[in-house]
């Protein structure tokens, strides 16, 4: 007979054809799991590696490691639902399989829980980004305005079961953002209370051996990052005000960096940016972000070369990397 888990708080992590990070991120989050006696629920999108072999791993070293697999691959929203749907606890944290959470992070959102069961959504910070003070979100457009960025990020929240279970989750399948928009579905239509943790912040899930695979880091960054983010603002409910849609435009760059000056010149770089793909999202990029659109022109027209050496004289000169947004 299993053991039963923590009831307040359990991980559900959304996996296909990531063994090789799955088996990190149990590697990481089961010793803090185990210390709290939280359930993690896997939710397999029918994977073709051996996930289902690393599970079963885990499973022999943690016997409170729920698996679930589907028989066909879905969207991988429509896993999140199921992944989100399986756990039984009060509270549910959506978890990437390239974050970690912090090792202090767990207790902290135990006690939130502990001391104040009204939340439906708890929002975390991502890698120190954001820096507004913790605090209660009773006003939608104040949430939409100041978090909207760092709610973009999968990792970064926790859900109550009753949000869950109300959620209209098929209003945001193919929005790329559906784990977002149902908090901000249900914040402009309940009286609702959300709770915002700055202190407890994300983090990438590093390793030499792994290499990050997500939409992120491929040419679909502009596709989703830009004209996805900006239609799903404005798919939001009309009570948020003109307004809040139009600084939650530009949120999700300035929190991933990916849009800033910096961030297009390593796109560019990185052969992910080239005049048509401006032209193409020139529209979108106006609302997303706070500079002049001719500099994106400018850096578009670059020749990769030149842009190249310059970045690497300053990487020298700086010692600093190249920005990382910290999503999958």
């Amino acid at each position: 007979m299993n053991p039963v888990g923590n009831p307040y708080l359990s991980i559900v992590i959304p996996s296909y054809n990531r063994a090789d990070f799955l088996d990190k991120s149990l590697s990481v989050h089961v010793p803090l799991a185990r210390s709290h006696n939280l359930q993690i629920f896997i939710s397999d999108n029918a994977s073709s590696d051996n996930t289902q072999d690393i599970i079963a791993k885990w499973q022999k070293e943690y016997s409170l490691i729920r698996s679930l697999r589907n028989e066909t691959t879905v969207g991988p929203e429509a896993n999140f639902e199921k992944a989100l749907k399986a756990a039984n606890t009060q509270y549910v944290w959506l978890l990437g399989d390239t974050s970690k959470i912090p090792e202090k992070g767990i207790v902290s959102v135990l006690k939130l829980i502990e001391s104040s069961n009204s939340y439906s959504a708890i929002v975390v910070n991502l890698i120190d980004k954001n820096t507004t003070a913790s605090r209660n979100y009773s006003c939608p457009d104040a949430l939409l305005t100041e978090l909207a960025g760092i709610m973009s990020c999968m990792s970064c929240l926790i859900y109550n079961r009753e949000l869950i279970a109300s959620a209209d989750f098929n209003r945001y399948i193919g929005s790329y953002f559906m784990q977002t928009g149902v908090i901000l579905e249900h914040a402009a239509r309940d009286n609702t209370l959300i709770r915002w943790e700055q202190e407890i912040s994300i983090t990438s899930l590093e390793s030499p051996t792994l290499q990050k695979k997500g939409w992120a880091h491929t040419p679909k960054i502009f596709e989703v990052g830009i004209e996805k983010w900006v239609n799903f603002i404005f798919s939001l409910p009309s009570t948020y005000a003109l307004k809040s849609k139009l600084s939650a435009c530009r949120s999700f760059g300035t929190i991933s960096g990916a849009f800033s000056v910096r961030g297009m010149v390593s796109l560019r770089v990185r052969g992910l940016l080239s005049y048509s793909i401006y032209r193409r999202f020139k529209p979108a990029l106006r609302l997303s972000i706070d500079y002049p659109l001719m500099i994106v022109a400018v850096i578009s027209l670059t020749p990769r070369p030149l842009l190249k050496a310059m970045t690497d004289v300053y990487l020298h000169l700086t010692r600093n990397r190249p920005p990382e947004s910290g999503y999958q």
